[in-house]
């Protein structure tokens, strides 16, 4: 069961760009009260307060539930964004009000295999859930990573994920760059393009589902092309980043 939204307030312990060229942002909050716990699905996302007029931006956890007195958050840096913004300028022992958890882009129970396609940022709360499946519960699933993004240079966690490939034969991931370098030799092209040349046409029906992250229309052109690989609608969830 999940819980109701609650408000705590944190306090700044870690901070650092995750890419050279300062594009991805990891800012860890930790609670303030020692003995309280944040409970939260992988998945899930904490709305930040920004400034004293109470605007909120939302952003998903890509910690673990098991760390359940801290979350890590990454900021996909914006010119003019004021969540960025905000959160760039924070430094280490500012005090942050979140409230969390929300949001319900999280695995449901079952055996179903998991395809996961994201672009973006929008691998962040589906790199909580992979981690949370295989080092956490040891989950047995074939798990299918898609994740899209445009130069190599915006890439983050690219080793994390080759060791849990490497450690888990469950897991496979394929990453998708739609504006690569001639070096470049995984996959070119958008996330749906490489999708159908990997995936066979009916696979899909075989016990699958689809949890597709990132840009609204990213998001779109992946269902549809999902249900052309033979997935109905009803195995695909999705969170759409605005």
């Amino acid at each position: 069961m999940q819980l109701a939204p609650q408000k705590y307030i944190t306090k700044v312990i870690e901070k650092y760009y995750l890419t050279e060229n300062e594009k991805y942002l990891l800012v860890k909050l930790e609670l303030l009260e020692e003995n309280n716990t944040i409970n939260f699905v992988a998945g899930q996302y904490v709305s930040v307060k920004i400034n004293e007029l109470g605007e909120r931006r939302s952003y998903s956890i890509a910690s673990t539930p098991d760390v359940d007195h801290a979350v890590s958050l990454v900021v996909e840096v914006v010119p003019g964004g004021k969540g960025s913004e905000f959160l760039s300028k924070v430094e280490i022992g500012d005090e942050v009000e979140i409230l969390a958890p929300l949001g319900q882009f999280v695995i449901e129970s079952g055996n179903n295999n998991l395809l996961l396609v994201a672009t973006g940022s929008g691998i962040v709360p589906i790199y909580s859930i992979i981690c949370d499946l295989l080092i956490n519960q040891q989950n047995s699933r074939q798990i299918r990573l898609h994740w899209g993004m445009r130069r190599e240079e915006d890439l983050f966690w690219f080793d994390n994920l080759g060791r849990l490939a490497e450690e888990h034969p469950n897991f496979v991931f394929d990453v998708v760059l739609s504006k690569p370098s001639l070096e470049w030799g995984l996959c070119r092209g958008y996330v749906q393009d490489c999708m159908r040349r990997d995936l066979n046409q009916g696979v899909l029906r075989e016990n699958w589902m689809a949890y597709v992250c990132g840009n609204p229309q990213m998001v779109e052109d992946v269902i549809e092309t999902l249900m052309e690989l033979g997935l109905t609608k009803d195995k695909i969830r999705q969170e759409k980043y605005t």
